[in-house]
This record gives C-alpha cells, structure tokens and sequence, in this order.
C-alpha cells in the first residue's frame, strides 16, 4: 500500500464539504478539498439567506467558508472527480487525469441540476428554463415565474425571487405551505407553452389541468444524487442517495458522504454545515485510533 499523500481528501467544496474539511485540518488533519468549479457550490447562486440570525447573502457566506478553510490549512483544489477506489488508501481520480490518495473520504458533491421530465424540456433551457434565482432572477422583473418543488434550496429561490419576479407561484407536490407573497399550487408541471421562449406552463393539481402564465421556471424538482463516480458496491436508497449512520458513515470504510448527496437531507443550509462538522469530528476520532 502506497503512502497516502492525505489524512482527508473531501469531494466537493459547497458549505458542507468546506466546513468539514475546515473542521478536520483545524483538528490537526491533512486536508484536501477537491470541487469541479470554483468553491462555494450552491452559494454561488443564492443571494440572501435565511437560515441565520445574522443577514448574509450567498457569495458572502462562500468567501467566509472559503477563507476559513484556507487559513485552517485545508488545500482547494480543482477537478471534477470521476473514479473514486482503494487499495488500502483511498485513491481519488480527476477527470483532468490527478490522481490524489487519501485515508479517509468525505463526499460532499450535493445534486445535479434539476428536471421537469418533459419532452420537449430541453428546448427551453436558457429560454425559459433556469436553475439559479440569484442569476436569472432580475431578467424576468415585473414577469411572472415559477418555481418548481417546495423544500431546501427552493424556499430559499423562492423567497430570493420575491424581491426580483411579478409573481411567483411554487408548485409542489408535498402540498406547500402558505404564504402571503407567493402563490401556492399543489401539483405538478406537466407542460410548457411559448414559441419565443417559456410563456405559460401546464400545472396537473388534483387530477385536475390549469395553464397559467409562466416566463420562468425555476426547478428543484427530480434532482438526482452527484455520486456517479462511486462505487456500485456504496449502500444507496431508492432514489439514489448515499446511505449514512448519523455521523455520515457510509457503507464503505473510512468513506463518508454529507449534504444534499446524502440519504434524508433536509436541503437546508444550517443542515449542511452541521454535516460537515459531525462527519469531521468523527473522522479525526476514527484516524486518531490507527
């Protein structure tokens, strides 16, 4: 067995992935932590967040995570990771052709980009079609929009496209909660109409058919686990996520998986960053022992 070049080697660097590794090198550990963009993850395209006491928009929060890991140690690197095995160590394989060992694994990679599972949804990406309040938000001032699911990050889009849309209508099949700014269908999407770009959606609620006009649809909805590099043999549940113990062990050793990428996330932010500490502290507590 080769001579790991890491204590710790943590794919993806959104909250979660950046608080464990800021966690772990504090704790003495060496720490890697790899992301295919720029760190950050999902903050990147929040604007202001409600999960805390204190006011902080998205990119802010990013920077704060970032340079705490920078100044507890931890190294950011860049690549999309594309092969993850052991052979004693843990080996972690970029696409790019890195090759970077480690002791211990955290996956933190969150979900691919959301899906209606429309026909003719790929005709309306960039037209209509948008993954991120923060970015396209202020194109569709004054126009209404949509947002399509109704937990986690899709509150947060939500409530961030009050301030920017004319209105905004969150359609949920979980039957969501009410609110006085924003309109509320249970239901899903089950068409969308517009020659120049998205001009109304089809919402199917209650077995019964509405359209109603839409300039924009923001989706949360089919998002599925970014965990194809992993092993089959890793414990998954039924939708794809990654199957954890409450300190985010999974069913490979010494691998751990925290954030949205995990079985039972909640998609909340403050969810995230406890992940990211309870998993560090257990790996420090794991790799002291050997």
């Amino acid at each position: 067995m080769s001579t790991p070049s890491y204590d710790l080697i943590v794919i993806g660097a959104g909250p979660a992935g950046l608080t464990a590794a800021t966690e772990a090198a504090r704790a003495g550990l060496k720490a890697l932590c790899l992301d295919k963009l720029a760190p950050g993850g999902q903050l990147m395209n929040l604007g202001e967040l409600h999960d805390f006491d204190e006011i902080w928009n998205g990119p802010d929060m990013a920077a704060r995570l970032t340079d705490d890991a920078t100044v507890a140690g931890v190294e950011i690197g860049f690549g999309e990771v594309n092969a993850l095995a052991s052979d004693g160590c843990w080996t972690v394989e970029t696409a790019e052709g890195e090759k970077h060992t480690g002791r211990a694994i955290i996956v933190a990679t969150g979900l691919n980009k959301g899906k209606l599972g429309l026909p003719n949804e790929a005709d309306y990406e960039g037209r209509g079609l948008s993954h991120c309040a923060h970015c396209d938000g202020p194109l569709y001032a004054g126009l209404p929009v949509v947002v399509a699911g109704g937990d986690g990050w899709a509150k947060i889009e939500a409530k961030e496209l009050v301030g920017l849309a004319g209105q905004v209508t969150v359609v949920d099949e979980n039957g969501p909660e009410s609110s006085g700014n924003i309109t509320r269908i249970t239901g899903r999407i089950a068409g969308l109409e517009g020659r120049d770009g998205l001009q109304a959606v089809t919402v199917d609620s209650k077995g019964a058919r509405k359209t109603i006009p839409a300039n924009a649809v923001f989706v949360y909805v089919g998002q599925s686990p970014a965990a194809e590099f992993l092993p089959d043999s890793l414990a998954r549940d039924a939708t794809g996520h990654i199957v954890v113990d409450a300190e985010g062990r999974t069913s490979a050793p010494a691998v751990f998986a925290i954030g949205d990428v995990r079985s039972g996330s909640r998609r909340y932010l403050a969810d995230a960053i406890a992940d990211g500490q309870r998993a560090a502290q257990a790996v420090v507590a794991a790799l002291k022992k050997n």
